[in-house]
Formats: C-alpha cells, structure tokens, sequence
C-alpha cells in the first residue's frame, strides 16, 4: 500500500466548532469538542484568560456599567441593596441619602440602565429609578417619578425614558410601556408633569403592547427605533411627534426574548438575541438564525433551566463576538460558569469557561495601568500577561466581569490564566476519514502547524465503525518551535486527533496532516 498525506487546513474556510451536525458527516476543519479555545483568523487558539481588576469591592457586584462624570471616567455597579463608583481602584458607595434599597436577593432581579443626557438612570425592579447627576455626589431617586409606579425595565431613548413592564399602585401591568416628557439635557425631569399622561403639556403616554401573551422584557435601539422586545414577539416604537409620540409596530410574531439581557447591538445596525430555541441576528425587517446546525442543540442543552433567566449576552466589540454567557446546569448559585463565542466576522463558535459571573460590561478599564518589565512588580518567569501585552486598550472598550461568585472585579481577555488558575483548554476532531471511508488505515505520523510557545499534548485516535468510540494513542508531549511531528500506530477507518494544554501557554494551530495508508477495505 502507498502511505497518503491527508490535509486539514484552516486556510480556506477557517476552523470552528461544531457540536451538533454528526463529526463523521461534517467537513474536517469543524471541531466536535473544545473548551476554553477561540478560533479566529481562520487559526485555532488557546483562550486568553482574565485577571483580578479595580481593586476590591466591598460589596458584591451584580451588575454594573461605565460612565463618565464632567471629566472622570467612572464604574457604577449594584450590589443587592446598594449601589457603589468606582474612581481609579477606589471604591465608594453612592446609595441614595435615604437608605439601603429593596435587597435583590432570592428575586431573580438585576440592576440595570443607562445615560440620558448625561444623567445615569439605573433601575432595580423594585424601588423607584434613581438619577445620577453630574453635578452629584450619590445617587437619588428619579426626580418627578410618579411614587406609586414601579417598572421592571427603564431605557433611554431619544430625549425619553422609557419604562417598561409596570406595577402601578399595586397592579401588575407585564404589556404595559409608559413614556417620560422629553427631558433636557443634564437633566433627570422636565417638570411636574414629567410622567404625567393626562397632560396636554407633556409627551408622556402610557400604551399596552397585548397583541401577544408574552410580557415586556426590555427594550434597546436599533437606527431610528426602539426596539421593544417581549417574551414571544418584537414591536418597535418610532418618535412621530404629535398627539401619540411614539408609534408602536409589531415587527416579528413569532420570536421574543429568552431572557432580559439576552440581546445585543452590533454594527450595521443589527441586534443578536437568544429567543426560545434560537440564536438570531436581525435588522428590523429580516431575521436570520446564526447558530443553526452549529451548536444551537448544544446550547440549550447545556442551560440550567432553573437559572436561564441569568443567561446574558454582551458585546466584545475588539474581537468581532458575541459572548453567550449562561449558566450551565448545577451552576455554583446559579450564576453563568460558561459562555459560546460568535465571531460575527468569521462565522465561527468558540467556547470558555466563566468565573460564574452574574454580568459583563464594556467599558475603558483601568486606563492609568501600563504593562512593561519596568513597571511589573512580578519576574519574568511568574508574570501571566503575554509580552507587550496592555490589559486594556485606552481607546477601545474592553470586558469588565462581574465576579458575583468570588466579590471581584475581572478584566476579561487578560493574562494567560484564570485569575492565577493555569488554564486547561482542548480541542478534537473524531470521525476524519482522509477522503476515503470505507478503507481501514493505519496512521503512522501527524504533521501539526503551531506557532505560539511551550508544550501541547497530541493524541492520535480511531474507530472501525462510527459512533464505535474513539482509542487513543498515548499522549505525546509536542514542544511547538522545536517539534514537526507526532509518530503514532493506530488502525481503524475514522482517525481522530485531540490536542490538550494544561500549561495556560499561548498558541495557535493552523492545520495538521495526517500520514496513513490503506491497510482494508473491510
């Protein structure tokens, strides 16, 4: 028999990974399991990790967000009865002068907000909004907020606050939106009738979006309009101006929001969402599923169906993705412990670990730190950012990790372990058959293409029959820069190769040949 080279390449398509479609069907440059590997830039790679930031909180953080005060640039999160700023690593609380809020433990809520005009607005679910001014110095409640009405969602849009999902004076209105008067800028209210519906002077208005059974979740912009999402449908609110203000339109039927945060804004105008059983981009008028025949059947089965409504997705905006963070079932308090990575850009999925994390943020982060051999306290040996590394990028947002599990603040993307924790990453491919799948072949070398630095380990697999169950050779320890190849002996008509790294050291693959030669044809 003639040994044959049989070629796997990211070059043309690029590598990514694929849980769902059967890995003895699917095209080689699909991995059938991974963790803590990103694949970008047609290469397949060891995950970056994430390092203690800004300090220690004395509280912990369930949520937080940036924002900038006059000149300062600030972190604000939300512990579960107080709210706290972050200048530098300095922490300070900026509860309202009244006292401690509603605690949000054991309620399933979260913090949440955003700017207008300057004036941060930020919302628990259960007491009143509360304002950040620039001219302030803690938070306070939401100047002429009607005192008797509470809402699970407020959002700015235009020169209005939008409040969604209401409870007024005791009764639970879940299809219910009520729209502030526009308010100046630098400015939480435009006077007594701010919120008052019944006013010929103020553009508030209160409507009901009931043309589905599914409750107001949240709402975020896309171009022009609002885009109001609730649990089975999408409606959209348009500023007209007028008699009505706003106009409602129901744009998808059929799809709503898995969960609160489950949606994000990326460029050209389009938002991502996980609805129901999907994970979907869409532009306002057309919807497409991004994660169908990929790893959709993974993900949903990986959710803790009694935490789901924990899963979250945020924008990391530097690297193309989306990161889909959930909590996986038996989660450490429930709080997400890993999330699924789509670069938008490549098409491709990949997958981490979390530090069971209750939110993540963008934002500036630490923007005062630099990261050269000069300024580090550790040696050369111990430091855990790659050379000439900034954990932060002054001009671009990065992640802020909200450590609810540990009481700490994570850069994520930062350094080359978990926090101080070395990192172990995998990925494999199971059900190859080099073009031919009938043939039994002996594989006797594997050529991979690496760059990056210190040791991986390599084992090389096969099965007779699909579905048979992969044995693998021994591991070989494969020393990237020094190494070409791994010499193996295994038999069988799928081959199967798995590379495992437990050092946290950076690396990237690039492809692999495999050497083998028709030994059967039974």
């Amino acid at each position: 028999m003639v040994k044959e080279i049989y070629d796997v390449s990211g070059t043309q398509t690029g590598f990514t990974f694929n849980a769902d479609l059967s890995p003895y069907d699917m095209p080689a440059n699909m991995f059938s399991s991974i963790q803590n590997v990103r694949f970008n830039d047609k290469q397949a790679g060891s995950i970056e990790g994430h390092s203690a930031s800004l300090g220690t909180p004395p509280v912990t953080p369930y949520w937080t967000t940036s924002w900038r005060q006059s000149s300062t640039d600030l972190w604000i999160y939300g512990g579960v009865t107080a709210l706290y700023k972050i200048t530098g690593t300095t922490h300070a609380a900026v509860t309202r002068a009244s006292g401690a809020y509603t605690t949000l433990a054991n309620t399933g809520k979260n913090w949440q907000g955003d700017a207008l005009g300057g004036v941060l607005v930020v919302n628990n679910g259960i007491d009143v909004p509360q304002s950040f001014l620039q001219g302030g110095s803690v938070f306070t409640d939401l100047a002429q907020w009607p005192s008797t009405l509470r809402c699970q969602v407020i959002v700015p849009f235009k020169n209005h606050l939008i409040a969604l999902n209401l409870t007024d004076n005791g009764t639970v209105l879940p299809y219910s939106i009520r729209w502030s008067d526009a308010i100046p800028e630098g400015a939480s209210n435009n006077g007594s009738t701010t919120w008052t519906t019944a006013s010929t002077a103020s553009e508030s208005n209160q409507i009901t979006v009931g043309g589905t059974k599914g409750h107001l979740l949240n709402a975020i912009p896309l171009g022009n309009d609002l885009m109001v999402y609730k649990e089975d449908s999408i409606y959209s609110l348009t500023y007209t101006g007028g008699t009505f203000t706003f106009a409602l339109r129901e744009r998808f039927k059929d799809v709503g929001l898995f969960s609160r945060d489950s949606v994000v804004q990326i460029g050209n105008n389009e938002h991502v969402l996980i609805s129901t059983n999907d994970v979907v981009k869409h532009n306002g008028t057309t919807m497409t599923s991004v994660i169908d025949d990929q790893v959709r059947t993974y993900l949903f089965s990986q959710i803790d169906s009694t935490s789901a409504s924990k899963t979250f997705l945020v924008h990391n905006k530097v690297k193309n993705e989306v990161w889909i963070c959930y909590p996986k079932t038996n989660a450490l308090n429930g709080f997400p412990d890993e999330t699924l990575i789509w670069n938008y850009r490549d098409n491709t999925w990949s997958k981490r670990d979390l530090p069971n994390v209750n939110y993540i943020a963008k934002g500036v982060v630490n923007p005062a730190l630099a990261n050269t051999w000069v300024a580090s306290s550790t040696t050369w040996a111990s430091d855990t950012l790659k050379w000439a590394q900034q954990p932060y990028n002054p001009t671009t947002d990065s992640l802020l990790m909200c450590g609810t599990n540990d009481t700490k603040f994570y850069l994520a993307d930062s350094g080359i372990t978990f926090n101080g924790v070395g990192i172990n990453s995998y990925l494999e491919r199971v059900g190859l058959h080099a073009g031919n799948p009938s043939g039994v072949k002996s594989i006797t070398k594997v050529f991979p293409r690496f760059e990056g630095t210190g040791t991986v380990n390599i084992s090389i697999g096969a099965e007779l029959t699909a579905n048979a169950g992969v044995s693998y050779s021994t591991p070989v320890a494969f020393t990237i820069g020094t190494d070409s190849e791994v010499d193996c002996r295994v038999r069988g008509r799928y081959i199967a190769i798995k590379v495992e790294n437990t050092t946290g050291n950076q690396f990237n693959m690039s492809g692999f040949s495999v050497e083998s030669e028709v030994v059967s044809d039974r």
